[in-house]
């Protein structure tokens, strides 16, 4: 009884409902972007930069329209961090993959779990038990196995993308902890970060994607693995292409949103995991839908990854349920266990932030 009052609480309700929301439209923007580079050869960056820029107009028009305040805050280290390591994500994310193979991109992007735990383990005492890290490496163990195909990268590229995950790891962790332990809601905090992201994506865009005052070819500058810089970048921009790229822009706005979302109602270990959800996901469909290959290894590699998320998800609730049991019973209840109960769906920590 007791677990699912857990189950049905607010929190986790809000804290699913973000997960849900912020998977769907995630899977929504991956077939829109396959159209829209299939027809266009529309610059990734400049993609990347517009999806900040709508998610920054949005957050100005919800403060107009009532539904947040502004917070009055100086433009602190941290907020600016935040949006400078979105910006590094986002290029060096794609600098890897012009130096490596999608199979070590993949591969790369699933140690955002262990870099986020640990990374909450010394910046904020967070502690997990000897199940949960165990579940949490199995889980990256097994997308890695069923992603592991076509492994080829240059040191250069492999370290891109190592700093390229890490930024992603440290901002997510900001995210969450500027919401849960400094009282920033998301529309505050997005109001702050998006201008400044998006500043930063735009020059990044018209340096590499239009070659602005740099030569072609290289890291950057002058090109791009979609056909940018080289002056046909609106080929294919008729009506549909146009369509593409609006809903492209309308999805990257809600990706943003909810992400940030999700890092503050549930936490950004619990964001991580949504990751690697979302790549098992991808697997899935493009074995289903296109021309990807299922093999004992894919199967073996998802099965063990489900199963040790299914897992932890279990641990998490039964956690919350004995915290809650405790404390109305009106025993005496350690700090960390009663924190347990006020973390969210999939929560990793004993110790709030």
């Amino acid at each position: 009884m007791a677990g699912q009052n857990v189950l049905l609480s607010k929190d986790v309700m809000i804290a699913a409902g973000a997960i849900g929301f912020n998977y769907s439209v995630t899977m929504g923007i991956i077939f829109v972007n396959k159209l829209l580079f299939l027809r266009t050869k529309f610059p990734v960056l400049t993609l990347a930069a517009s999806h900040l820029a709508v998610s920054a107009l949005f957050t100005r028009a919800a403060m107009y329209a009532g539904v947040f305040k502004p917070r009055d805050a100086k433009m602190d280290r941290m907020i600016f961090a935040v949006a400078a390591l979105q910006t590094l994500a986002i290029s060096l994310g794609q600098a890897s993959l012009k130096l490596n193979s999608m199979g070590f991109f993949q591969l790369t992007k699933q140690l955002q779990v262990p870099l986020v735990a640990s990374i909450e383990f010394f910046y904020l005492g967070r502690r997990l038990s000897v199940k949960k890290v165990g579940l949490l490496v199995i889980m990256t163990l097994g997308v890695c196995m069923a992603c592991a195909s076509d492994v080829q990268f240059s040191w250069l590229g492999a370290l891109m993308a190592a700093t390229g995950t890490a930024c992603t790891s440290v901002e997510a962790v900001l995210y969450s902890h500027l919401q849960q332990s400094l009282g920033w809601e998301t529309l505050q905090l997005l109001y702050k970060t998006m201008p400044l992201a998006t500043a930063g994506m735009a020059v990044v865009a018209m340096y590499n994607d239009f070659g602005v005052s740099a030569p072609g070819g290289g890291v950057g500058g002058g090109g791009d693995v979609y056909g940018a810089g080289s002056g046909n970048f609106l080929t294919g921009m008729d009506a549909l292409g146009m369509t593409l790229f609006l809903s492209s822009c309308a999805l990257g706005m809600a990706v943003n949103v909810s992400s940030c979302f999700v890092n503050g109602k549930a936490s950004a270990l619990a964001y991580a995991m949504l990751g690697l959800a979302k790549t098992i996901t991808v697997i899935l469909v493009g074995i289903a839908f296109f021309d990807g290959v299922p093999t004992t290894r894919v199967a073996a590699g998802t099965l063990t990854a489900i199963c040790a998320i299914l897992m932890y998800t279990k641990l998490t609730l039964d956690d919350k349920a004995k915290a809650a049991a405790l404390k109305n019973s009106g025993l005496d209840v350690r700090e960390e266990t009663l924190e347990v109960m006020k973390a969210p769906l999939m929560e990793g920590g004993a110790t709030k932030r």
